[in-house]
């Protein structure tokens, strides 16, 4: 893009994903699960390692049914960790209740965000673009996360699948965030890390797309841009 075509503005609305995009859900992940296992079953703390692998794996799948609607939320919350919990080897049936009420509570206050996310987004919101969150996540949990934070200053609001009776990649999520922002999809733009979810989503629903692949992740794919490093963004808006 040239530079007389970036002072144009091409888009004026970013929608920015949240978890691996913006919040570092590995490592404030990891943080979490680590000071409970020590609260609840310190033994194990040996096979943390083991664990956390076992973790997100197990919690990736039970979101993948949680976001086409064959698992609850309430039932996606612990059934995380009893699976898990059981594919190590462990009975944690006298605890793993209180674990799932633990994370979910703990989780949120972590405050790692991949490097240059505040300083890009001061820039853009110095620079005049309009900026949304749209996540598929708990909006109990993303409301504290975007809180402790410290992004929530940066967002004239945050989008959730909750909230618009969606989640992505349906186009209606979309459609409701386009709404919400009462714009065009010409002037839109959404950043974020699943090619699913965020990218595939937004281009079925002709929004342009920004897929964050911070691990360099390979791929068949197509985006309309790619970046490694959230500060890449300012190269082309």
């Amino acid at each position: 893009m040239s530079t007389s075509e970036s002072r144009e503005k091409k888009y004026k609305v970013l929608f920015f994903d949240l978890d691996r995009t913006l919040w570092d859900y590995r490592a404030n992940s990891e943080q979490t699960l680590k000071e409970l296992i020590k609260k609840h079953s310190p033994e194990l703390i040996e096979k943390f390692d083991e664990y956390l692998s076992i973790f997100y794996d197990v919690n990736e799948s039970l979101w993948l049914e949680y976001r086409d609607g064959r698992l609850s939320k309430e039932r996606l919350s612990t059934q995380r960790f009893i699976d898990s919990f059981k594919r190590l080897g462990v009975d944690a049936e006298s605890f793993v209740e209180e674990f799932s009420v633990d994370y979910i509570k703990e989780s949120p206050n972590k405050t790692k965000l991949f490097p240059k996310t505040i300083e890009t987004l001061e820039y853009f919101k110095n620079a005049g673009y309009r900026m949304y969150l749209l996540t598929n996540g708990f909006v109990e949990v993303q409301k504290v996360k975007i809180r402790d934070s410290k992004l929530e200053p940066f967002f004239e609001r945050m989008i959730t699948s909750e909230e618009a009776g969606y989640q992505k990649p349906h186009g209606k999520i979309f459609e409701f965030a386009l709404n919400i922002a009462k714009s065009k999809k010409a002037d839109c733009l959404m950043i974020g890390d699943d090619l699913e979810s965020d990218i595939e989503g937004a281009q079925n629903f002709e929004i342009d797309t920004v897929f964050f692949n911070q691990s360099g992740v390979i791929h068949n794919h197509t985006s309309t841009f790619e970046i490694k490093q959230l500060d890449e963004l300012k190269m082309f808006l």
